[in-house]
């Protein structure tokens, strides 16, 4: 009798070690997953992060490069004064460009200033500002010739434009003096106009005939002699550009702000996408790989259950023959071995 409990003892003993050994296969098992979830969410933030950094690197790259190609370099407009010579029957002014440079150029030595970059759009346009005289408002309409000219002094192109004098009744004048006196007699207010001729529209830099002059003459209209009188004159060029150009030309910090960020979230949003997707692909290929059953695991869970049935099999034989506290200890110990299986079971699960 002593014999057989002794017997049944150790294998209660050998059953419990089995159990626990089990459980301890299982554990490490699932800690071993928890890890390399760990490690693969960790991997994939850092990656992320990089990425991220990386496209606002390129945005920012991207936007300087943008300005360096659309952006013109240099004044958007440059302005020279006109001097006429009203000793002659048709006055004219001549004015160079030179004198101040157009575009932050790097002046080669056997190549002569330049006003414009090659390749590059502008418009000419001469401004004149008269006295609203009766004089001028009989001369009206006069017309206006411009040349632009090489540094030699070769004409590249001519244009001729009529400018016209606006026209201003003397009942719309005295209401203007009776409305306006008080800013007329300190000298705030003049009676002038200013008169505007467009003279050249687009015109592209030749690379080779670079435009560095300009010459303006102007002629009365016919049947008469008479010319304007004018307080001043001036030539000025308007680079050609897009809205978009304009925009990143008056605006440079706001707008390459605005484009950075564009770009950036733009990107960043198909590279998250691209990651999710990729992610959803590794995890189905995860739970795949774990759902698979193993040779270890096989292993383990088939001495588990030969431990458990190894267990009840010696609680059968002790309810029948030994004493209530032995039974007891058997409840006991399939108890515990139970609910440490439960246990492992939800962690499965989870």
């Amino acid at each position: 009798m002593t014999h057989a409990m002794t017997h049944d003892g150790f294998d209660r003993v050998a059953a419990t070690e089995e159990t626990t050994s089990a459980l301890d296969g299982e554990f490490a098992a699932f800690s071993a997953r928890v890890r390399r979830v760990w490690k693969r969410s960790a991997s994939f933030t850092l990656s992320a992060a990089l990425t991220s950094f990386a496209l606002f690197l390129g945005s920012v790259v991207l936007v300087a490069l943008t300005r360096y190609i659309v952006v013109p370099r240099g004044p958007a407009s440059l302005t020279r004064d006109l001097v006429f010579d009203y000793t002659a029957a048709t006055p004219s002014a001549k004015a160079s460009f030179v004198v101040e440079k157009f575009a932050n150029l790097r002046l080669e030595p056997d190549v002569r200033r330049r006003v414009v970059n090659p390749k590059q759009t502008f418009d000419v346009e001469i401004e004149f500002v008269m006295p609203e005289s009766e004089h001028n408002a009989h001369v009206g309409m006069f017309q206006v010739n411009a040349k632009l000219l090489t540094p030699g002094g070769v004409e590249l192109l001519g244009h001729s434009r009529p400018a016209i004098v606006k026209y201003t009744s003397k009942e719309v004048k005295w209401l203007k003096t009776i409305v306006w006196w008080p800013l007329h007699a300190i000298g705030v207010i003049e009676e002038r106009q200013t008169v505007r001729v467009t003279m050249v529209e687009r015109y592209k830099e030749d690379a080779a005939s670079p435009f560095t002059d300009i010459e303006v003459t102007m002629r009365p209209h016919a049947g008469s002699s008479k010319l304007p009188q004018i307080y001043e004159a001036r030539a000025i060029i308007h680079l050609s550009m897009s809205q978009f150009a304009r925009v990143l030309y008056f605006y440079p910090i706001f707008s390459s702000v605005v484009l950075v960020v564009a770009l950036w979230c733009s990107s960043s949003m198909m590279a998250f996408v691209c990651l999710m997707f990729f992610l959803v692909v590794s995890s189905s290929k995860m739970d795949e790989d774990d759902i698979r059953p193993s040779p270890v695991r096989t292993k383990e869970t088939a001495k588990f259950d030969r431990a458990i049935a190894d267990a009840m099999d010696s609680l059968d034989s002790s309810m029948s023959g030994q004493a209530p506290a032995q039974v007891t200890n058997g409840n006991r110990l399939l108890d515990d071995g139970l609910r440490r299986r439960a246990n492992v079971g939800l962690e499965r699960s989870e």
